[in-house]
């Protein structure tokens, strides 16, 4: 293995929480979790009768196991298309939203919907916020596995989103740190990995592979989107480039991830594979040091490191001040524990019914999306590169061709199928593409497909459904 990955691409899979509640003759009346998904997915299914679907943008959008509506960014290569898609997923579900309750108004029910980018359920269920990163096929798994372990475990006091929990009346940094187990498994929903080794690469398989990273929070403040994306790239340029991470093996990783979370000033004692002990500070300190020099001159990479470095000295000197317009889970305490200092009492309840409304990406009613509107959130994009975002793809990736094909499809009402290495016109003879470079953003056999689709005699009707 000759240095790093300069460039790669990067994605992400966002669960999200839903409430759709419908009013009666006895008033509101909250549907279960299938109904709900059904009503909230109609306007996709009446048309294209699959609730799994790709948009114009390049991206997914699908109903997930346990019902949980979940957005896939498309392929992006810069740190600015992939907050400005991830925000895209917010719209998207939104648009979804409004189309639902509208189509249940003109059946004469009344009817609203809740979304929560977050990854707790009121029964303790989680769901994921995953991420996706193009490696290369000459490094296992398990390699990753065993140097971003100890990171990942401490990570949270990056980029955790946060939580409220009631039955200790504690706030931990992270709300998947709970349900996180093995370092590595082919496993999702059980006992769940903070690496996933299925491999589906989405990519040539002889090249590359795709490191999927299921341990994060879904996090809503763009900075924390930066630094929990930024430092992990450093870490795998870190890993790629020969850096040994040895000394920080964990014991136990997955009662060290729950330790950590319970420990906002990142110095709870975590036991070495090795013996002794180390904390989170000690790590992410260590590992900070060791990953600076692979910022390459690169301007977000740079920032991702000033905020890892913020976000340490704010611990240490206690000084939450500098990072609570910045990392989630500093946002979020802030706003908690501001509620209960003036209200004079600290009432679990109403810590718990704030949490989970911290998280409601729908305008109007997140407290997430208030505090972001009045300014005393930081920002990354603005709001133009997030309405681009989603109906348009990034310009640099292989979601660029798929963009463009999906459109042309539609806009000529042609029968097709798509995923994320090909696209298929179904009446057209030899109308199949496989685009196996995620980093490739031009090509001309897709130019031809593009002119075929609208000089070419076709056959049946596009079943795609499309946001917009």
């Amino acid at each position: 293995m000759t240095g790093f990955m300069s460039r790669r691409v990067r994605g992400l899979e966002t669960e999200y929480g839903l409430q759709v509640e419908v009013r009666g003759p006895g008033g509101w009346r909250r549907l279960g979790a299938d109904e709900g998904a059904r009503q909230l997915f109609r306007p996709v299914t009446t048309v294209s009768a699959t609730t799994n679907v790709f948009l114009r943008n390049g991206g997914r959008m699908y109903l997930d196991v346990g019902s949980h509506p979940e957005y896939a960014t498309p392929e992006c290569d810069t740190l600015d298309d992939l907050v400005a898609h991830d925000r895209a997923g917010d719209a998207v579900l939104n648009r979804l939203a409004d189309r639902a309750i509208q189509v249940m108004s003109d059946e004469g029910t009344t009817a609203r919907v809740r979304l929560f980018k977050n990854n707790l359920d009121s029964h303790g269920n989680s769901y994921g916020s995953h991420e996706n990163y193009q490696v290369r096929r000459d490094t296992t798994l398990r390699s990753f596995a065993s140097a971003l372990t100890p990171f990942l475990v401490m990570r949270q006091l990056l980029c955790g989103a946060g939580t409220w929990v009631r039955s200790s009346q504690e706030f931990w940094l992270s709300q998947r740190a709970a349900h996180m187990w093995d370092p590595l498994s082919s496993t999702t929903t059980r006992s769940r990995p903070m690496i996933n080794t299925r491999d589906e690469p989405h990519a040539d398989p002889q090249l590359h592979r795709r490191l999927h990273v299921i341990v994060g929070d879904s996090t809503l403040a763009e900075p924390t989107l930066a630094v929990r994306i930024g430092a992990t790239e450093l870490m795998l340029r870190a890993i790629e480039a020969g850096v040994r991470f040895e000394r920080w093996q964990l014991a136990d990783p997955g009662q060290a991830i729950r330790d950590v979370a319970r420990d906002r000033t990142g110095r709870s004692p975590v036991a070495l594979a090795a013996g002794g002990e180390t904390s989170a500070l000690a790590v992410l300190t260590d590992c900070l040091e060791q990953v600076r020099p692979f910022t390459a001159g690169e301007s977000w990479l740079e920032r991702a490191v000033e905020l890892w470095q913020r976000v340490l000295t704010a611990v240490v000197d206690h000084r939450l001040d500098l990072i609570h317009h910045d990392i989630d889970w500093a946002v979020k305490l802030r706003l908690l524990y501001g509620d209960a200092d003036r209200r004079g009492t600290l009432d679990p309840a109403r810590m718990a019914q704030l949490d989970l409304a911290y998280h409601d990406v729908r305008p109007g009613q997140g407290l997430f999306g208030t505090l972001r509107d009045a300014g005393q959130v930081n920002r990354i994009v603005d709001e133009s590169a997030v309405v681009r975002a989603v109906d348009d793809p990034p310009t640099t990736t292989r979601a660029a061709i798929r963009g463009r094909l999906i459109a042309a499809a539609q806009r000529h009402e042609r029968s097709y199928t798509v995923d994320w290495m090909t696209f298929n016109c179904r009446d057209l003879d030899q109308g199949n593409l496989i685009c196996p470079d995620p980093l490739a953003a031009d090509d001309p056999r897709a130019d031809r497909l593009v002119e075929r689709m609208a000089t070419e005699p076709r056959v049946g009707r596009s079943t795609a459904f499309t946001i917009g």
